[in-house]
């Protein structure tokens, strides 16, 4: 808790919370050491809309950034751990409506003005310092990456993000492989779009009636249209970026987060009875209990995700948030110290969490291992969200933006031998050079190279190359082209002609980008990718072919790009094929963690089952590689992967 402290001790000055990230919101500024005493005697009975802190809702925040982060990097256990977007969709949903609600109780109406500038006052700093030092580290380290970025950084401003992805079909649990740095800013777009429309609702259901059981009848209501909305619109075994995504089909978290404050208001949780909070931890435990399935058990590729997964996701989370909220035994527990210091800096340690994540990626490449990555990942997010809390967005709180400005212009002005005054000095120079790099970066991008021929018509692909947003496939890590020789020994292993009719390829990422080639390759073949797929996709999307019977006597199947294979994944997609066709596993070149054991795992398909199974060994092709350089490396890499897929179907003798 930020406190401004005299020598007759320390005093909370921030009230409770109504963002995303568990951010406070400066209720009164102190200027001397009397208005401190006035506002710790004020403080001491506080009226409506200047809450205590609740230290277990912060605690609830450090557990679902801690999810999020742990999916990020693909740790085990944590294959839902995206999921915890979901709780703090619901904090937020709960704090911002009870906030609102305290409001309208002490002043008789809502101030939307003042409250949406509080909100940007909240928000803004933090995420204009992530995007300026994102785009300036794009700028030195993937240059090639500036023109897809420019319209994320777009889509960043005006709190967009979140459609791109949508109609772009970019899988929800895309852990791995290739992703924009901007990515996660979908969930603060839904936010944003939450905190323009949700106030106005509210403000005129309470102009015209005080009763909160009709405004919490009315967000009940608006959670189960959502989520019905979402059942209604997403179609099993088919991409769920478009309900995911969207804010109306996405927004029951929110919407239940806001019943949730208006059924039982903070104050009313805060001040229950020794016996209501036992109940109310009782409730708490059946909460954790059920994340903790839904972060160790869910997918996106789950059918049960939509909307049923998701619903349970935030009910669950509102038990814990009840409990936390009340003096019980799970708020002592999830406020404890380190866990509400991590909560504080949430919001900052969530838009620094996937830049760091994608980039380190990027630049370490296979060089890094495992444990090094994951402790880069982990650390620096939550170092630069608290450097960015300490001077960026306390002072803004405290001060504003232009006297917070002005301060640190009169300290760069100043002597820099102070040392207190060395790291906010430290911090504005920083800042200033990678203002002035990402400029320069975006406003002198590199032209975007000029796209690989198209799909041939008819071919059936799902491409998330999102039009240039930054969230689609990159090149392959190939420094090379094709070896004329290779090609030359691929072409002689051609022993029957091989009408595409007879393919159905089903596939990730990589798919995605030799998708034209393929095409060119085995004319009439049918082509279900999507950047992203994960292996239980590919088996929904491979069952439900069968199930309608469009599913071909040969399966080529691209696996492990972007998430794990495992051996019961590969024996339904074998009794998906059936006993008469044959299976065609392409493993994959990533330098991901996980890449390795995918790989493992369809090489050992291949060798128990010979007779169904074939493995395409992508990954020996590219990684000995290295003679001509006359074509350009991207489709060159797409031409030897659709003619390694051509040259080993053929081998069957399938005519």
């Amino acid at each position: 808790m930020a406190v401004i402290a005299d020598r007759h001790g320390t005093c909370p000055l921030l009230d409770n919370t109504d963002s995303f990230t568990g951010a406070p919101k400066l209720s009164v500024v102190v200027r001397t050491a009397a208005q401190a005493r006035q506002a710790c005697a004020a403080h001491a009975t506080p009226a409506p809309g200047n809450r205590a802190r609740s230290g277990g809702l912060d605690g609830l925040r450090a557990l679902a950034i801690l999810a999020v982060i742990a999916f990020g990097q693909n740790l085990p256990g944590a294959r839902g751990g995206f999921l915890g977007t979901d709780v703090f969709f619901v904090l937020s949903g709960y704090l911002i409506t009870d906030l609102l609600v305290a409001r309208f109780d002490r002043d008789g109406r809502l101030d939307l003005r003042g409250f949406w500038a509080r909100r940007a006052r909240r928000l803004l700093p933090a995420l204009a310092v992530v995007l300026v030092t994102v785009a300036a580290a794009v700028t030195l380290l993937e240059p090639g990456q500036v023109p897809a970025l420019r319209s994320a950084l777009l889509h960043a401003v005006t709190f967009t993000s979140n459609w791109p992805l949508a109609l772009a079909q970019r899988s929800p649990g895309t852990a791995l492989g290739p992703a924009s740095p901007l990515q996660h800013l979908w969930s603060l777009a839904i936010e944003a779009q939450f905190y323009l429309i949700w106030p106005m609702v509210l403000a005129g259901v309470l102009a015209r009636t005080r009763r909160r059981r009709l405004a919490a009848a009315i967000a009940w209501l608006g959670a189960v249209a959502s989520a019905c909305a979402m059942a209604l619109a997403y179609l099993p075994g088919s991409d769920p970026s478009l309900v995911y995504y969207g804010t109306g089909t996405h927004a029951s978290a929110l919407l239940i987060g806001a019943a949730l404050a208006l059924t039982w208001p903070l104050a009313r949780l805060g001040s229950v009875s020794p016996d209501a909070a036992r109940q109310l931890d009782l409730l708490g435990v059946i909460g954790f209990a059920g994340l903790a399935v839904a972060v160790s058990e869910f997918s996106a590729a789950d059918p049960g995700l939509y909307p049923d997964g998701l619903v349970f996701t935030a009910l669950a989370a509102g038990a814990v948030l009840a409990a936390a909220a009340a003096p019980g035994q799970i708020a002592a527990v999830l406020g404890c110290r380190p866990l509400r210091w991590l909560g504080l800096r949430s919001y900052g340690i969530y838009l620094w969490h996937w830049p760091v994540i994608v980039l380190f990626t990027a630049v370490a490449g296979a060089g890094a291992s495992v444990a090094e990555a994951r402790l880069v990942e982990t650390v620096l997010p939550i170092a630069a969200a608290a450097a960015s809390w300490r001077w960026i967005e306390v002072p803004v709180l405290r001060e504003g933006v232009l006297a917070m400005l002005r301060q640190r212009g009169r300290q760069v002005a100043g002597s820099l031998a102070a040392a207190p005054r060395a790291m906010p000095v430290a911090i504005a120079g920083a800042l200033l050079a990678a203002a002035c790099t990402a400029g320069y970066g975006v406003l002198n991008a590199p032209a975007r190279p000029a796209p690989g021929p198209a799909a041939a018509p008819g071919t059936r692909v799902s491409v998330a190359t999102a039009g240039g947003l930054g969230v689609g496939p990159a090149p392959h890590p190939l420094e090379g082209s094709v070896a004329l020789a290779a090609l030359a020994r691929i072409q002689a292993s051609t022993v029957f002609p091989l009408p595409g009719s007879l393919v159905t390829a089903i596939g990730d990422s990589a798919m995605v980008a030799a998708a034209p080639e393929l095409t060119a390759a085995m004319p009439g073949i049918d082509i279900n990718a999507t950047a992203g797929r994960t292996a239980a996709a590919a088996v929904a999307v491979a069952t439900r072919l069968a199930a309608r019977g469009d599913l071909r006597p040969i399966v080529l199947a691209a696996l492990g790009t972007d998430g794990p294979v495992t051996r019961k994944q590969l024996s339904k997609l074998q009794a998906a094929v059936g006993p008469g066709g044959w299976l065609v596993l392409v493993n994959t070149d990533s330098s991901q963690s996980g890449a390795a054991r995918a790989n493992s795992t369809l090489a050992a398909a291949a060798s128990r089952d010979p007779r169904q199974v074939l493995l395409v060994d992508w990954r020996t092709a590219v990684k000995n590689d290295s003679g001509s350089r006359t074509a350009p490396p991207r489709r060159a890499a797409e031409t030897l992967y659709a003619q390694l897929a051509k040259a080993a179907i053929e081998t069957l003798g399938w005519h």
